[in-house]
């Protein structure tokens, strides 16, 4: 028979493996290297170091805004009809978004960056930085965006099994 010690040290040891998988797997942002280029499981990153350039994409594909953490930014963009941000996605922090590109077309995405330290008393007298982005989207515009299923509600229903098997094996005992 199992003692209860152990019992709870495996439960212990399955939520932490719950909440490592959770983190693993919904991290939009885990990034790997492909030809020289830095990616996301849904697309490209953009960094500062992309500023002034053109970056081609796909319809319904995304990017990753990672500008940074050092200024406040303020992003627009020309035509949202080509380039949108994605709504209601957590994003790592220094990041900006994860924008995907709609339709054909060209788009501009700007950001002007004042720096964080003009919010101090007194404030800094740090120049702001203005990033511009060139996108050309290609590719059909009757193509659909298939939403992925999260991967953390199927880690959380997990966890939440192993919680109320805790539960009534307390209530047991």
């Amino acid at each position: 028979m199992l003692s209860g010690s152990f019992i709870m040290r495996l439960f212990a040891a399955l939520a932490l493996i719950s909440v490592y998988l959770l983190f693993v797997a919904a991290n939009p942002v885990l990034t790997q290297m492909t030809d020289g280029a830095e990616t996301t499981p849904e697309g490209k990153i953009i960094t500062l170091d992309d500023n002034g350039k053109t970056t081609a994409l796909q319809v319904n594909e995304t990017f990753l805004l990672k500008l940074g953490e050092s200024y406040d930014w303020n992003i627009t963009i020309d035509d949202q009809t080509i380039v949108s941000r994605v709504v209601n996605v957590l994003v790592v922090k220094g990041a900006q978004g994860i924008y995907r590109a709609n339709k054909p077309g060209s788009a501009t995405l700007t950001a002007a960056g004042d720096p964080i330290c003009r919010k101090t008393t007194p404030p800094c007298q740090a120049p702001s930085v203005l990033f511009k982005l060139n996108i050309v989207v290609t590719g059909s515009p009757t193509a659909t965006y298939t939403p992925r299923t999260p991967a953390f509600e199927s880690i959380l229903s997990i966890s939440m099994m192993f919680a109320a098997l805790l539960f009534r094996r307390k209530k047991l005992n």
